[in-house]
C-alpha cells in the first residue's frame, strides 16, 4: 500500500494561482446543496469557507425559510430555491457540494446529482447515509465523486461497525476508493485521501478542537472552492484537509483554549493561516 504524508511544500506546489486580468468565472463557479430548517448554519458555514477560501462564485440551494440566515453571515453567495429544477441550479457550476445540513430525506437529491451532474461532486454529511444503495449508480458515473465521512458514517457505508474502521483505517479508505472509483476523505485524527487509483495521502495538521458539529462543513466548501479553482482532485482535496487542520492549530497557537475552536472561528482565520502556511 502507497502511503504517503502531505506537506506545507506540496500544499504551496499547488496552490491556485490567480492572474491579474482574471475574473469571477475564472475562479470557479460553484454550487452548494444544503441546509434545512433545523439546520441553516451548515449551508452558512460550507458557503462562507468557499467564499474566503476563494471560489469565484458561491451559490447556495437550500429552503426559503434559510435563505435569510445564511445570506446574513455570508451577503456575497447567491441563491437558488430548492423546490426549483435542479437542471437549472447545476447549470454551469464547475463543483458541487451536497449534504451539510440537508436532514435524512434528501435522497432523491443525491441520487439525481450522481447521475446527471457531470463535474466534480463532492457528498458529505447527511449525503452520505443512504451511499452504500447508490453503488451501482456510482460505479457508473465517470466525473469525479469525492466523499467525505467520518468513522460512523464509513461504518454505515461499509456495512462494517465504529470500531472495524478505526482498525483499519487506511485499508477501508483504500478499499472504498479502488471498489466505487472515487476518492474517499475519512475525516479523524490524521484524515486520509484516498484516491481511486490506489494512492493514500495522510495529513498531519490539526487537533481535537475540530472534534465538533460544524467543522467538516467547513472542510467541505474549502474542497469544494479549491478543486472549482482547477487544481487537479487529490492535491485540492489535500490542501484543503492539510489548511483546515492547520487553521485550526493556528487558533491554539494564538492563545485559543481547544475547547473553544469552531467551524466559525476556523473561517475567520483562513485568510491569515493561509498567508501563514505559504510562506
Amino acid at each position: 500500500m502507497n502511503v504517503n504524508s502531505w506537506s506545507k511544500n506540496l500544499v504551496s506546489g499547488y496552490w491556485p494561482k490567480r492572474e491579474p486580468n482574471s475574473h469571477k468565472g475564472s475562479h470557479g463557479k460553484v454550487g452548494i446543496i444544503a441546509g434545512s430548517e433545523t439546520m441553516p448554519g451548515a449551508a452558512a458555514l460550507c458557503a462562507a469557507a468557499a467564499v474566503e477560501s476563494g471560489a469565484g462564485l458561491t451559490t447556495v440551494n437550500t429552503l426559503r425559510s434559510v435563505i435569510p440566515i445564511v445570506a446574513g453571515h455570508v451577503p456575497e453567495a447567491t441563491f437558488y430555491y430548492r423546490d426549483d429544477n435542479l437542471n437549472g441550479f447545476l447549470e454551469g457550476k464547475d463543483a458541487v457540494a451536497a449534504g451539510p445540513g440537508l436532514g435524512r430525506l434528501s435522497d432523491d437529491i443525491i441520487e439525481d446529482l450522481i447521475t446527471n451532474f457531470n463535474g466534480p461532486l463532492v457528498i458529505d454529511a447527511d449525503g452520505l447515509y443512504k451511499l452504500g444503495s447508490h453503488e451501482d449508480l456510482i460505479r457508473k458515473r465517470t466525473a469525479p465523486l469525492i466523499i467525505t465521512p467520518h468513522a460512523g458514517e464509513m461504518a454505515r457505508i461499509i456495512n462494517k461497525d465504529i470500531e472495524y474502521v478505526n482498525s483499519n483505517r487506511y485499508e477501508t479508505a483504500a478499499k472504498l476508493a479502488a471498489d466505487y472509483g472515487i476518492y474517499v476523505v475519512l475525516k479523524g485524527p490524521e484524515t486520509i485521501v484516498a484516491e481511486p487509483e490506489g494512492g493514500l495521502w495522510i495529513n498531519h495538521t490539526g487537533n481535537s478542537g475540530l472534534a465538533k458539529g460544524g467543522t467538516g462543513d467547513v472542510l467541505t466548501g474549502m474542497m469544494l472552492a479549491f478543486i472549482a479553482q482547477g487544481t487537479d482532485i487529490q492535491p485540492a482535496v489535500s490542501n484543503a484537509v492539510y489548511l483546515h487542520g492547520y487553521a485550526a492549530d493556528y487558533l491554539i497557537e494564538q492563545g485559543v483554549a481547544i475547547e473553544t475552536v469552531t467551524g466559525s472561528k476556523v473561517i475567520n482565520v483562513l485568510s491569515e493561516s493561509f498567508q501563514a502556511a505559504l510562506t
